[in-house]
């Protein structure tokens, strides 16, 4: 008798919901307690996850695990679709740290430490590609297997769903969402494991190298709404990058056979002006936005010129940005600003100086003290322009 069970999503859910609770009862103390280590016995896991399931029903595993060579044409557009979900989650990670400074600037240092505890190769390992064979056998093997007969865009967005829940964090949970889409898609299209595999490897390798450049801060990660904006022009060119992409995984006679409809086009053509427009329309706020201080002093200072001193309140506390610049003719010029209780919150100073950062503020009163540093009793030029504009509030 055969005791084959045949695949239905009841499966598919059930096995996810396992793998949820054993990331939360097993993955984390392990990770907690070996940190890098946990992580790849956790990857073991969620492969495990996968293929045990299989091997209890009776399913063909060459059926769910289905590998084969991928074409150069298949090849290239994976680095496509993989581009456009890159512009996609950097826009959403973008949004999600200027609404949510303090999680995000956590959420990134402890990530950063994670990878940084053990040799770049064994985390690039780890990190890239044990998640990219393990939890695409899980997710684009097991878990899409048993959708099948499913609508095509029932199947994209519900797995989209369930990867962005499998990663347990809300900050995450839309970025990795839209990957699990774009990833299903790949898997849909080709009927070949080794293009997700693929593109989850590239995706993490770029995350684990950006590691290298980053430095774990006490203080939250602050980005300006103008480079929201900007996040979401280059968003714009999203949904031509995920037509074209997914047309570079089918063969040219297939997408001869099956054009392009005037449906596809419209959506992509309405989603590339609706991003772009609120882009340019965000950054067209943050420019209009009236700066929290401004002031320009120029004129000529000797030995004798007193400081100047100028007052400034801040509304609410955030990070605001600073835009300092001093230019002078053999005068260092010093710019200090203290609070309401004498604390130093800020100090620069040079000869000739150009400076655009950001500066955390709490809500209060603040000094701003320009001195100029010469022994001459001539009058020397010097200019100064001082910009102050909020970032991000907390």
């Amino acid at each position: 008798m055969n005791s084959k069970k045949k695949p239905s999503i009841f499966i598919g859910l059930i096995v996810f919901m396992a793998v949820l609770l054993l990331l939360i009862l097993v993955a984390a103390p392990m990770q907690l307690a070996w940190g890098m280590w946990g992580l790849a016995l956790t990857e073991l896991m969620i492969l495990a996850c996968a293929v045990v399931p299989a091997l209890i029903l009776k399913w063909d595993l060459r059926e769910i695990f289905k590998v084969s060579r991928p074409s150069a044409r298949q090849i290239f557009g994976v680095l496509v679709l993989w581009l456009g979900a890159y512009i996609a989650v950097l826009a959403i990670v973008m949004i999600t740290t200027y609404l949510f400074p303090k999680g995000m600037g956590y959420a990134s240092n402890e990530m950063l430490k994670f990878i940084r505890s053990v040799s770049f190769p064994l985390a690039l390992f780890i990190m890239a590609v044990m998640p990219a064979v393990c939890e695409e056998a899980l997710h684009r093997g097991l878990i899409l297997h048993t959708f099948g007969g499913k609508n095509k865009w029932v199947t994209i967005m519900g797995m989209g769903l369930i990867f962005g829940i499998f990663h347990l964090d809300p900050y995450r949970f839309l970025g990795a969402g839209v990957l699990g889409t774009v990833l299903t898609l790949i898997m849909i299209e080709t009927r070949n494991l080794a293009l997700p595999v693929l593109f989850h490897f590239i995706n993490n390798s770029v995350s684990s190298l950006s590691a290298l450049t980053s430095e774990p801060g006490l203080e939250p990660v602050r980005v300006s709404l103008s480079a929201v904006g900007i996040s979401l022009v280059m968003a714009s060119a999203v949904p031509f990058l995920l037509v074209a992409g997914s047309r570079l995984l089918r063969g040219r006679a297939e997408n001869r056979s099956n054009p392009v409809s005037k449906r596809t086009k419209f959506i992509a053509a309405a989603a590339t002006v609706m991003l772009a427009a609120a882009g340019i329309g965000i950054i067209s706020a943050y420019f209009a936005q009236e700066p929290l201080f401004e002031t320009s002093f120029s004129g000529g200072v000797n030995r004798d010129t007193p400081p100047h001193n100028l007052e400034f309140a801040v509304p609410e506390d955030g990070s605001y940005l600073i835009d300092l610049s001093i230019q002078g003719d053999g005068v260092i010029t010093t710019m200090i600003i203290v609070n309401s209780r004498g604390e130093e919150v800020f100090n620069a100073s040079g000869m000739t100086l150009t400076l655009n950062g950001s500066i955390e503020l709490e809500a209060g009163d603040y000094l701003i003290t320009l001195t100029h540093d010469t022994d001459s009793a001539d009058y020397m030029n010097v200019s100064v322009d001082i910009l102050i504009k909020m970032l991000s509030a907390d």
